[in-house]
């Protein structure tokens, strides 16, 4: 089996492209690392164009059966060079070149209860909303423009896999979603520290839209919504961390649709 040792092939110079959220948009793709995102990503049925594994991995059982499940044909590079060219400090010596999931946005209109994130910036953040939205069975996500990159290394990381199984979109048009989610009679709940309404107090409607805004100054665009609601805090508190909100949040409404 050949192995990839230059900086000059098409694979390495892609993977070291997507380091760049420009390229990502342009190209419609990102990059994964690591044995347990990988395989996750193989389990999901993620849109996988190429996945590259370190010629120091190639005896490890792990990798073996991963690669067992890859049913296309997968490239060995040099370790040093992939390592090179990957995001980590300490990679794993395996990583994938994922096309973008693509959702059918009808689809996500008929279900009962989406997020709007408007302006989170910390990956860590919006990667823990993900999985909190997926275990909660949230219908979609809407990211607007001001949002950290979805497919940040460090966003992606945080998701663990989520990004494969949960309809995310980016929306440049606030506006325009705002006036489709009416016309589809949704009620755009806005999550403020000093919202009108007590949300355990709150009886929340059978479709509703969630709006997370940026952890120093709230959202940057749906700042009124059809309500704006708070989470009672112990006065010595000043505010909750936005992804333990988020979590506080959307587990009240699952409990109230159920």
């Amino acid at each position: 089996m050949d192995i990839i040792n230059s900086e000059q092939n098409h694979w390495i110079k892609k993977l070291k492209a997507l380091h760049k959220r420009k390229y990502r948009q342009e190209l419609n793709q990102f990059v994964i690392e690591g044995f347990r995102f990988c395989e996750e990503a193989l389990k999901s049925q993620a849109n996988i164009e190429c996945l590259l594994v370190s010629d120091e991995l190639l005896d490890n059982d792990s990798i073996k059966n991963l690669l067992l499940m890859y049913e296309k044909e997968y490239f060995v590079v040099n370790n040093k060079l992939l390592a090179k060219n990957l995001f980590t400090v300490n990679p794993q010596g395996i990583a994938a070149i994922i096309n973008k999931p693509q959702w059918d946005i009808k689809e996500v209109y008929e279900k009962e209860l989406i997020l709007i994130i408007d302006g989170v910036q910390d990956p860590g953040n919006l990667g823990t909303i993900f999985r909190t939205a997926l275990g909660a069975g949230v219908g979609a996500i809407f990211c607007i423009k001001g949002t950290v990159d979805i497919y940040n290394e460090k966003t992606l990381r945080s998701t663990m896999g989520a990004i494969f199984s949960l309809p995310i979109f980016y929306i440049e048009n606030p506006t325009q979603l705002s006036d489709k989610l009416k016309n589809e009679q949704f009620t755009v709940v806005v999550a403020d520290i000093n919202g009108t309404e007590e949300h355990f107090s709150y009886n929340y409607p059978k479709k509703v839209a969630v709006v997370l805004g940026n952890e120093a100054n709230g959202p940057l665009n749906f700042k009124k919504g059809d309500i704006t609601i708070s989470i009672p805090l112990d006065p010595k508190a000043e505010s909750l961390n936005v992804a333990v909100a988020a979590g506080i949040i959307i587990y009240e409404i699952v409990r109230q649709h159920r």
